[in-house]
């Protein structure tokens, strides 16, 4: 009797994960130095879920152990990093990590948490003037080089302020803890650093090389370190040690439009400022230099608004085997200044600056603050009048080796700058909310972004555009302020990203093709329940889109919403973000961190419980997806994205790269490996066995 296997031809056979060059991959001297991240959590079965981390530098002749009180639970652990155990509290778990059958490290041993998810109580500071402090945006670096990484978290005072706000506000207060809760520092930026969302960008990144991540961030006079010493005393420059440090500089609308304005690196560990510089620009558009705000005509307003709107990345702007620098911007309704920094371990050191002074000119300021001017005329959407950076600036950013040249673009909204300062391209289609950059279509070369539209030049609604040279590659409009927008591939119906947007209520294919008359959320994504595609995360909710619905998934094993643990809160008042989405420990799903409303002064992490079949290196030791967890603190929060398309990524590392269906017939039962192998029908690396079944979407399937 012969039996028919229908399979899915192959392209390659790739065991080892490896992918042709391709601008979305990581070389191994941009990743992190990262432990196993093993945790274990109870689940309503009454047993431990267990994770742990695949590292970047791994492949298929890495296998697992995973020990309970020293003894064997589960041998050859090949697929996924995660599995569910019998256990309880008082159970110890380790995780042996073997090399072709060899012992390569062994974890220290865990215990489980005592929740579905850790729960962390902060050092809430005392309130001030009757306001309270909430815990707000927050980063992570490994401050220490012991693999693990420590958490940033910036507290928000009840009184901050938008921009367009008057008002004064109580000092900004950056923290760092460890993940077992205990503080290692505090930094109080003073009451010269007015609080709210786009005044302190806090970068958080090993710039020095060193393997301990530092802290960098506007400071003022007056702004005090982790060790309570002024962030002045820090300075090289004698101009800036002899500035008072007592001066409060607001004005009667609660302003700061007169003083020095600086930049000072962090040690990590110890919150010790390093080195304070002059912040470039200062508000009147000089250099090296206190000034007082300018006239309206230079920023078209007269209060700060436009002056003090900021953002901030770190990029490799000189390549994978160099050291990052930090970017420091300021400005994006009108004149656009992006400023690259870089930190030697000692000092901070100018880089570069680029100055979109007008719509048609930039300056750009070289290492020796030398200006070069150039003019331009045009940009990739014929549209409108912003032909540089000028007004073409979003409330957040992105950044990315968008051409293939193994150094970081900065992707700005409308419009990018190349890794030596240069303007890469303008779109012009002006200031805009939210943007999302990534492999959005797989397949097409490189990277794609996804752009939404506050300002009416050419469409109001969204744009998708290639990353590399801006060219727009369909538009989609609205008749008003488009705020919100976002771009994921969170339907398996379709083929590449996902994308929707404010203004309107439906959903687009990434080919620009209305697939659905709904609208399924637009706040952030990540990837939760184990399979392929991304959920959606709004507010304190993660859901799952299947058939043009929603289903909540709550965390951990319960369906409920997310209320049913720990009283989670989100951030930022109407755009509902939460503290930080990153992949902190366990495996390659996201960790998600929100603050308790039962005290205020909690913070939870949650992480992933779905069993998944997949084994996905960590999402950090991917490039795109760590710079933007560095970005994702700044202003309006955006969530970070993966440089590849989980999907194939998912195919290629675990054996396969499919493009077809042919049939294939053989005498049953074929029980022999080398038929299997000689087809190329591989699961995880390995020649799959007879009646072996394994997906539906896009492998291999043995009927």
């Amino acid at each position: 009797m012969k039996k028919t296997f229908y399979l899915l031809l192959l392209s390659a056979v790739l065991s080892t994960g490896a992918q042709a060059q391709k601008p979305q991959d990581t070389p191994a001297s941009q990743m992190e130095k990262l432990d196993r991240g093993l945790i274990a959590f109870p689940t309503t079965s009454g047993k431990c879920f267990v994770s742990w981390r695949l590292l970047g530098t791994e492949d298929s002749h890495t296998t697992f152990q995973l020990l309970k009180n020293g003894k064997l639970v589960k041998d050859n652990i090949y697929q996924a990093t995660s599995l569910t155990a019998p256990g309880t509290k008082a159970d110890k778990f380790q995780v042996v990590t073997l090399y072709d059958g060899k012992e390569v490290d062994t974890t220290p041993e865990v215990t489980p948490w005592d929740n579905p998810y850790l729960a962390l109580k902060l050092n809430r500071p005392e309130k001030v003037g009757g306001k309270a402090y909430f815990p707000n945006d927050m980063s992570v670096g490994d401050v220490d080089g012991d693999g693990q990484y420590e958490l940033f978290v910036k507290w928000d005072p009840e009184n901050s302020k938008d921009n367009a706000n008057t008002g004064a506000s109580n000092p900004v207060i950056i923290d760092c803890y460890r993940l077992d809760g205990t503080q290692l520092w505090r930094v109080n930026l003073g009451v010269n650093i007015r609080a709210g969302a786009h005044y302190t960008q806090f970068m958080v990144y090993d710039f020095d090389g060193d393997g301990k991540a530092e802290m960098i961030c506007k400071t003022a006079p007056g702004s005090k370190d982790g060790e309570g010493q002024y962030v002045s005393y820090a300075a090289t420059d004698s101009k800036i040690l002899g500035i008072s440090n007592v001066e409060d500089l607001r004005n009667s609308q609660g302003r700061i439009l007169t003083g020095a304005e600086y930049l000072t690196v962090f040690n990590g560990l110890t919150g010790k400022a390093v080195h304070t510089v002059w912040y470039n620009p200062n508000r009147a558009g000089n250099f090296n230099k206190a000034e007082a705000h300018p006239a309206k005509s230079f920023w078209n307003d007269d209060y700060g608004n436009r002056a003090d709107r900021h953002l901030a990345c770190v990029a490799y702007l000189d390549g994978p085997d160099k050291n990052p620098s930090a970017v420091m911007c300021r400005g994006y309704y009108t004149r656009a200044y992006l400023w690259a920094v870089d930190f030697d371990g000692s000092q901070l050191k100018h880089k570069w600056l680029h100055a979109s002074t007008g719509n048609n000119t930039v300056d750009l300021y070289d290492a020796d603050w030398k200006k070069s001017t150039k003019t331009y005329t045009t940009n990739t959407s014929g549209l409108g009048s912003h032909h540089t950076m000028f007004g073409n600036g979003n409330h957040n950013l992105s950044v990315g080796d968008v051409d293939g040249d193994g150094c970081d673009e900065i992707i700005w909204g409308s419009a990018a700058v190349d890794n030596d300062g240069q303007l890469l391209y303008a779109v012009g289609f002006g200031h805009g909310d939210a943007i999302h950059l990534a492999d959005l279509d797989p397949d097409r070369p490189g990277y794609e972004v996804m752009d939404v539209h506050e300002e009416g030049v050419g469409p109001y609604g969204a744009d998708v555009h290639d990353a590399r040279t801006g060219e727009v590659l369909f538009s989609r409009s609205s008749d008003r302020d488009t705020g919100r927008g976002l771009a994921a591939d969170y339907d398996d119906q379709y083929r590449g990203c996902e994308f929707t947007y404010a203004t309107q209520s439906s959903t687009f294919s990434i080919n620009g093709k209305a697939i659905y008359d709904s609208n399924p959320g637009m706040n952030f994504r990540i990837f939760w329940d184990g399979d392929a595609t991304e959920e959606l995360l709004n507010d304190i909710s993660i859901s799952k889109w299947k058939d043009q619905q929603s289903t909540i998934l709550g965390l951990g094993f319960s369906r409920n919403a997310l209320s049913a643990f720990g009283k989670p809160a989100s951030c930022n008042s109407t755009k509902a973000t939460p503290c930080l989405t990153a992949d902190l420990f366990g495996d390659w799903r996201e960790e998600v961190i929100y603050w308790s409303t039962a005290d205020s002064c909690t913070i939870n992490i949650y992480s992933s419980g779905y069993a998944t079949d997949y084994r996905v290196p960590t999402l950090m030791h991917n490039h795109l997806y760590r710079m933007g967890v560095a970005w994702e603190n700044v202003a309006y929060n955006q969530p970070p994205h993966l440089g590849y398309y989980l999907p194939d990524f998912i195919e290629s590392f675990q054996g396969t790269s499919a493009t077809g269906i042919q049939t294939v017939e053989t005498q049953e039962p074929a029980t022999d490996d080398a038929w299997y192998t000689l087809h190329g029908v591989r699961l995880n690396g390995r020649p799959a066995q007879p009646g072996i079944y394994i997906s539906k979407n896009r492998k291999i399937q043995i009927f």
